[in-house]
């Protein structure tokens, strides 16, 4: 960790490493203030931006395990004069990100940005507002697109049933009984002891974070700021079953589908999306989890490998770091066999033709090309629903490097298909080193695939 946070410029850093059930180990290395010298410790309070979705979500399953609601309850059920065009929205569909609700902070390409300013102050009568008179990128149900707005309408939709505004129901239902005494929303004007304070690093020097006004950061969809171990505490609460029951765990942890039977998946990884959980494979083990960045200065990542029954929380105060490497290979330390591909022995290629195959299909993805020659049949239909961007991204063309293969030493299907090896690959792409697993079956079609 000290070395990581040292070559990605990470002033401080909260972690937790969950083994069957249990903390075994957690900390907090660095700075929380850097113009101050003032060190990082176990109670210093990260903001974990978009992990917060899992949050709401948790507290949604809640109140359906209280009987309050269903979350197959229409959103207008809750919302007195909800636009015509959200007839059929159900509060699945905010969950699971397939409402057509726009994103405040970076929708998709293909939509008309939110027309709202995030440097501005909006009292939450306002901002709840303008996302409700915002047309919808498309008729609920049928795409998948990522959208904090959605999470917005969550939070408005606790408060009704509840009589309360969110940040009470999550501590009274959530923070108190579980003890997470660190942990709270975040609030530009109030003083919140051992708070850590947000950081970039551009052009070569470390700054402060971005402004933010109130309203954009202390919403249902970023807004909770805690420790690792206060979050370890959630996450164990979930995965053994403790507050939420093994049922609502397991609704919360199911990829969500469309109208049309067809898989809700990201681009370009295309990993499913759960009730506020991403839910994806990582070396051929089901990952579920979330990440989360804030423009005002941090970059977190949490997930949980429940065959292997190990979880990593990793929290940053630097908005350009990569927790999830960190993360990952703190997970190889406790699990060899969860190496992940960037701490690899590079190998010689000796199927370069495979390599070839690996290339064309990275391509085709990006493009949205014609998958049918590489693909399995089940992976071709998973990724039928994806968005793809209408051409070629400008810049430099992606460069594909070998890293390894490996031969599957259990039995492991994705989509169908009988999963025999795995390759992995280096990408580098818009100035950044990514890296590409892909899943083989014995004939060379890809069955399945991981971006990270």
């Amino acid at each position: 960790m000290a070395s990581q946070m040292e070559a990605q410029h990470i002033p401080g850093l909260s972690y937790a490493v969950i083994q069957n059930g249990l903390v075994v180990k957690s900390g907090a290395l660095g700075l929380a203030n850097v113009e101050l010298n003032a060190p990082a410790n176990d109670a210093t309070e990260f903001a974990i931006a978009s992990m917060s979705k899992a949050v709401t979500a948790s507290a949604v399953i809640l109140l359906a395990q209280d009987g309050a609601l269903s979350i197959d309850d229409l959103v207008s059920k809750y919302l007195s004069g909800a636009p015509e065009t959200w007839k059929g929205m159900t509060i699945r569909q905010l969950l699971t990100h397939t409402s057509g609700m726009k994103d405040h902070f970076r929708d998709s390409p293909a939509y008309p940005p939110l027309t709202i300013d995030r440097r501005l102050s909006y009292s939450d009568e306002e901002y709840l507002k303008a996302h409700i008179d915002a047309p919808l990128n498309f008729p609920p149900g049928t795409q998948w697109a990522y959208s904090g707005g959605g999470y917005v309408i969550l939070g408005a939709i606790i408060a009704r049933v509840t009589g309360h505004p969110y940040g009470d129901y999550l501590r009274e239902r959530i923070f108190r009984p579980l003890g997470m005494q660190h942990s709270h929303l975040i609030s530009v004007a109030d003083i919140i002891p051992n708070r850590a304070s947000g950081y970039w690093f551009r052009d070569g020097a470390l700054r402060n974070g971005g402004y933010t006004g109130q309203a954009h950061i202390s919403g249902p969809d970023v807004g909770v700021m805690t420790t690792a171990t206060d979050l370890a505490k959630w996450v164990i609460a979930i995965s053994v079953a403790r507050l939420w029951t093994a049922a609502s765990r397991d609704v919360i942890w199911t990829p969500a589908t469309l109208s049309d039977g067809r898989d809700a998946v990201s681009f370009p990884a295309a990993s499913g999306y759960g009730l506020g959980w991403a839910v994806r494979t990582y070396r051929g083990y089901r990952i579920v989890g979330h990440g989360g960045t804030l423009v005002n200065g941090f970059t977190s990542t949490f997930f949980a490998i429940p065959e292997k029954q190990i979880a990593v929380i990793v929290l940053t105060n630097q908005y350009d770091a990569n927790p999830q490497a960190i993360a990952l290979g703190i997970a190889a330390r406790y699990e060899v066999d969860l190496t992940p591909p960037s701490d690899m022995r590079i190998q010689p290629d000796t199927d370069e033709t495979a390599t070839g195959r690996a290339k064309a299909f990275f391509d085709a993805v990006l493009r949205g090309s014609d998958l049918s020659q590489l693909a399995t049949p089940g992976l071709a239909k998973h990724l039928s629903a994806m968005w793809h961007p209408p051409g070629p991204a400008p810049g430099p063309e992606p460069s594909f490097a070998f890293i390894a293969r490996e031969d599957v030493k259990r039995a492991l299907q994705r989509f169908g298909a009988d999963v025999a090896r795995l390759a992995h690959y280096k990408v580098h792409i818009d100035g950044d080193d990514h890296w590409f697993t892909v899943y083989l079956t014995a004939d060379g079609r890809i069955a399945d695939f991981e971006a990270f």
